[in-house]
């Protein structure tokens, strides 16, 4: 019996390593069989005369990118690819005349084949003339957090009748009614700062301050869906947060051979399911409540985005009500609580790294700084502690502060986050636009079997297309005259996207940090305090920097976040 169970466990042995052989050889003839096929595809785009960087049908352009990019810390951020390719372009394409509209990028075997546009003229076209799908790996990034019952990666006639639904939650008019709730959460974030400063005007001691912006942002999205305080800011994480945050570090955009067993352990599986059911369990209370309350009472006050999404779809049921009750309806009730987490994600990420870069601006230009308080001296009042007041009693004061909205889109503009990524079509192609040299003007690039990436950090970063791109200029955004050099150009400022697709939340992160630079800006004095970090954490090894700076952007296959989240100091100013 020994024996047979050993000559058996031998056969078994031998099957699974003949199985393991077997898959391994099949998995490696297809990678070679599409490496060939992608590296072919841009030898086809070569013969048409598109201008390539320098490409190798073995290397790709991993050589040509790889010795780009290591001028840059290795945490460095992958967007800043688009910008050095732009800043380098006469290099790269020494045959070209200007720098080429449309970027053709092989990474493969670690990224799909891409294609970026660092024109505002060939970024039109597939976001504005014609609005191209969200790309697969988009989707599949977002799958863990929503299982794609989302309006960001819903298409078609699906993705129309939900933005339709959303769209009154997000609008201008319902956001300044929410204004006095906002105040709330940002009235916290103010007195969060003050206990982090120090005593009689004296710097406080260190602290990353994107962690507080993060937990400023979770406040207002949630006060904002559900109407319900979580104090993020002052109390522990909620299992919401935790659940969200860990979702997102697990997530992945590009899968390749390198990452392909992280991809697929089932630990991460196991936690990504955990954090959804997480998600579920606890936004479902509030949905099912809100539901019950309005089918209760038809004019209950509609304040929060939740409220206004279940009024709608009592309404499509029709005059006579009938129709599936949605606090039972489970296909509602995940999609709804699916638009709830997307916004959640996409929300917390922009608006607490755009405050962190807005003040960290501040403090390098103070002349900047001088003119965005003295705007706030005239409109709020000269006292900052009655700022609070002077808005809850007129909300519309906000819209007032124009030197502050150009102070905010100037910073959105020189740190800019991840632009729309798309999906190319057989038989859709991108136009060389007028001006863009004899190599591209007026010729079509195929976009089928690419992704279609809006390179809007190079665009807001390009010299064809801003004035002194790299510069600090808040007053740009205030010229009206189109015949001033410094008149921004049509389609050119793209933080939050243009075309139908673009950020449904703007209007919401606008007026965020509004408030905060309102509320805080007269009060604190905020600066990065980079010695103190280093001592604090006994940091030997080099101060890495990106222009010039150790604030730069960092982050994988998540949008990028501020280095080391942006150690600062606070004082509070006499």
């Amino acid at each position: 019996m020994g024996l047979l169970f050993s000559f058996h466990s031998h056969d078994t042995l031998y099957l699974l390593l003949q199985s393991a052989l077997a898959l391994l050889v099949t998995a490696s003839a297809y990678a070679l069989y599409r490496g060939y096929q992608v590296r072919r595809m841009f030898q086809s785009l070569k013969k048409q005369g598109i201008p390539l960087m320098r490409h190798s049908m073995i290397l790709g352009h991993l050589e040509v990118i790889g010795k780009l990019m290591s001028r840059l810390p290795s945490d460095a951020h992958g967007d800043y690819m688009m910008v050095m390719i732009q800043e380098n372009w006469q290099k790269l394409f020494p045959d070209c005349s200007k720098c080429p509209p449309v970027l053709y990028i092989d990474l493969w075997p670690f990224a799909a084949p891409m294609l970026i546009s660092i024109n505002p003229d060939t970024s039109c076209q597939c976001t504005q003339d014609y609005s191209l799908p969200k790309a697969y790996q988009q989707k599949r990034t977002l799958y863990p957090l929503t299982r794609n019952r989302d309006v960001s990666s819903m298409e078609g006639a699906e993705w129309k009748v939900w933005r339709k639904r959303l769209n009154p939650g997000f609008s201008i008019q319902n956001i300044t009614s929410r204004i006095s709730d906002i105040l709330d959460e940002v009235e916290v974030f103010g007195n969060v700062l003050e206990a982090r400063a120090g005593k009689d005007g004296a710097w406080g001691e260190v602290f990353p301050l994107e962690e507080a912006t993060t937990n400023l942002a979770m406040d207002v999205i949630l006060r904002f869906f559900l109407n319900k305080r979580f104090h993020q800011q002052t109390g522990p994480r909620s299992p919401i947060t935790i659940a969200l945050l860990d979702t997102i570090s697990r997530m992945f955009f590009y899968v390749n051979i390198f990452n392909f067993l992280s991809y697929i352990n089932p630990w991460r599986h196991f936690k990504l399911w955990l954090n959804y059911r997480t998600l579920l369990n606890c936004l479902s209370p509030f949905l099912k409540e809100r539901i019950f309350e309005i089918q209760k009472n038809s004019q209950v006050t509609n304040k929060t985005l939740v409220d206004l999404l279940v009024k709608s779809m009592e309404e499509e049921k029709g005059p006579d009500g009938a129709g599936t009750d949605l606090s039972t309806n489970t296909e509602f009730l995940e999609t709804a609580i699916g638009q709830i987490t997307t916004f959640l994600f996409a929300g917390h990420d922009t608006t607490a790294s755009t405050i962190c870069w807005l003040f960290r601006l501040l403090e390098q230009h103070p002349d900047v700084l001088a003119k965005l308080r003295a705007e706030h001296d005239v409109v709020l009042g000269p006292d900052p502690t009655q700022a609070v007041a002077a808005l809850r009693a007129n909300p519309q004061l906000l819209n007032t502060l124009t030197y502050t909205n150009a102070v905010l889109k100037e910073s959105a503009r020189v740190h800019t986050n991840v632009g729309t990524m798309r999906r190319g079509e057989p038989g859709f192609f991108l136009v060389g636009p007028p001006g863009s040299g004899p190599e591209c003007e007026g010729k079509h690039m195929p976009t089928d079997g690419f992704v279609v990436w809006d390179g809007n950090f190079a665009i807001h970063r390009s010299p064809d297309v801003w004035p002194r791109p790299n510069e600090f200029i808040p007053e740009r955004f205030l010229v009206t005259d189109e015949n001033d050099p410094l008149h921004p150009p049509k389609n050119a400022w793209r933080f939050f996207e243009l075309g139908p697709r673009g950020c449904i939340g703007q209007h919401l992160a606008t007026v965020e940090i509004k408030l905060v630079l309102a509320l805080v800006a007269r009060r604190f004095d905020v600066e990065c305090a980079w010695d103190e970090w280093d001592s604090q954490l006994n940091f030997k090894g080099p101060r890495n920097m990106v222009w010039e700076d150790r604030c730069y952007q960092v982050g994988g296959d998540s949008p990028p976040h501020v280095k080391d989240g942006m150690p600062v100091h606070v004082r509070v100013r006499s």
